[in-house]
């Protein structure tokens, strides 16, 4: 039997060392059922199935090249299918199929707790999407505690998180999906929108939110009394315009960095140590 490389190794090793998070309501992986056998994986994530189904992950952004790694989609679909290849899968599905024909999934091993989507997350092969959904807080989690020690994309320049004054960085990032951190200074109005602006000047970083999008935001408890001076971090496609903006279409794109702290370190505090 062929022995897996150190970097699938890496990656079972990964999933068996944190727990999986508790599934929110609506994601009872209950409901997963197979079996299921892989066929092929696509470099943008797109799994067809031995039974002729196309499926994706929606909590993940398809893994993109840049400057350090410029195979970076070819060896992550590499990754995932020595992952996933000849292994009995559970499939989860999430929504109707996509235009293209896509179902959104969560995928498993059968015996596994750990969705194959948070496993990519937990070493650093992938970033989640702009839209995860309520069952990417498992994904979500993992890529956070991935970004903390630094693995895999986290140690790319091209998906270090950008800070609000750093112009340069955002042009270079024109077009792609980034995430940002810094404090919110101020909350700005115009008719079409709403503007959480980064910078006291003019012409700083902002977060903008369309105000057709704002009842969400509202429902979810976002209001200036809510948002000024608090530390965030948001993630989205980076635009230029007259001033570098991330565009919010849901609240799921923004939080509340002492929030997400503080919650961490219940995790940590509540975890049993590991011999």
């Amino acid at each position: 039997m062929r022995r897996p490389s150190s970097l699938i190794a890496a990656l079972f090793w990964l999933a068996a060392l944190a727990p999986a998070p508790a599934a929110p309501p609506g994601c009872d992986v209950s409901g997963a059922r197979g079996p299921a056998r892989l066929d092929r994986i696509g470099e943008r994530l797109d799994l067809v199935l031995a039974d002729g189904r196309l499926v994706y992950f929606p909590t993940l952004e398809p893994p993109r090249a840049t400057a350090a790694a410029l195979k970076r989609p070819q060896d992550v679909a590499a990754v995932l299918t020595a992952l996933l290849a000849g292994k009995t899968l559970l499939v989860l599905p999430l929504a109707s199929p996509d235009r293209w024909g896509r179902l959104p999934v969560r995928l498993f091993i059968e015996g596994e707790s750990e969705s194959a989507d948070e496993t990519l997350a937990a070493a650093g092969l992938v970033m989640a999407s702009a839209e995860p959904g309520a069952c990417g807080s498992g994904v979500l989690a993992a890529e956070r505690e991935a970004r903390a020690v630094k693995l895999g994309i986290w140690t790319d320049p091209a998906f270090a998180p950008l800070a609000p004054d750093d112009a340069a960085a955002f042009f270079a990032r024109a077009g792609t999906l980034a995430i940002i951190e810094g404090q919110i200074r101020s909350v700005g109005r115009t008719n079409p929108r709403l503007y959480l602006n980064f910078a006291a000047r003019r012409g700083g970083a902002a977060l903008v939110i369309a105000r057709r999008n704002l009842p969400a935001f509202e429902r979810a408890g976002f209001s200036d009394k809510t948002l000024v001076n608090r530390q965030v971090r948001a993630r989205g496609v980076v635009e230029i315009g007259p001033s570098p903006q991330i565009e919010l279409f849901h609240p799921g794109q923004i939080e509340f960095i002492e929030e997400t702290q503080r919650s961490a370190g219940v995790k940590n505090a509540e975890s049993p140590e590991r011999n």
